[in-house]
């Protein structure tokens, strides 16, 4: 009895010992696939900044604190939710009035200037020109880019990340075809890249009185794989 369990242990120890070489033998082939997703834009992000130059640090502050304050008020009669509207950056820069003033062609001015930037979320995309416009009509300086993107784009990203792992599989079976070899299974995944974001537009031209409006293109997401697969004969 002894000598029977003895035997089956040998067998199922060879067994699997063979397996394992069989698996460390297989050949891995690499192989990489992408996809894009195109979906229709339904949020609008607008980048924007309010400037204020003043021979007194606290008269420039303040300014820009007036001006900010009707710039939020305009974009909450449109239904912008404060939340929506966040701070990118805020410098305050001091410019000495030389002794003797210079010929100022360009424009330069002195005294401290204060300038913050903003980005607004926009969650109905058709309220984008008309956010863009109430910013400049209630004093913002600059509207410094405008990005239509997705509000979710996980759905897109799953999608586009099921077709680049199907193209990587494609092109791993025709290099085993080619090598007398079938795939047999995965060894390992990764992203090769970050999947793509949408593409910032720049701000369209009024036409004379008439609502700024913007192009609404679909937004394309794009993810890249690289995979090893394993081949056998």
């Amino acid at each position: 009895m002894k000598r029977t369990l003895i035997c089956l242990l040998g067998v199922l120890t060879l067994a699997t010992v063979g397996a394992a070489q069989a698996q460390s033998a297989a050949t891995e082939i690499t192989a990489s696939g992408s996809a894009s997703v195109s979906l229709p834009p339904d949020m609008a992000t607008i980048h924007a900044a309010v400037e204020t130059t003043a021979d007194n640090a606290n008269d420039a502050v303040a300014q820009n604190n007036v001006i900010y304050g009707r710039v939020v008020a305009s974009l909450e009669k449109l239904g912008v939710a404060r939340s929506d509207v966040t701070l990118e950056y805020y410098n305050v820069s001091y410019n000495p009035r030389p002794k003797v003033l210079p010929p100022n062609p360009d424009g330069e001015r002195f005294g401290y200037t204060v300038s913050r930037g903003f980005a607004i979320k926009v969650r109905r995309i058709g309220d984008a020109g008309r956010a863009s416009d109430a910013c400049v009509s209630a004093g913002a300086t600059s509207i410094n880019g405008v990005t239509l993107g997705l509000s979710n784009p996980a759905t897109a990203r799953e999608q586009a990340t099921a077709k680049a792992v199907a193209d990587a599989r494609a092109n791993a079976d025709a290099i085993a075809r080619a090598a007398a070899l079938h795939v047999t299974g995965i060894k390992s995944i990764e992203l090769t890249g970050a999947p793509s974001g949408p593409v910032p537009l720049a701000r369209a031209a009024a036409v004379q009185s008439a609502p700024t409006q913007f192009d609404q293109s679909n937004v394309s997401v794009t993810v890249s794989v690289s995979v090893v697969f394993r081949a056998e004969p």
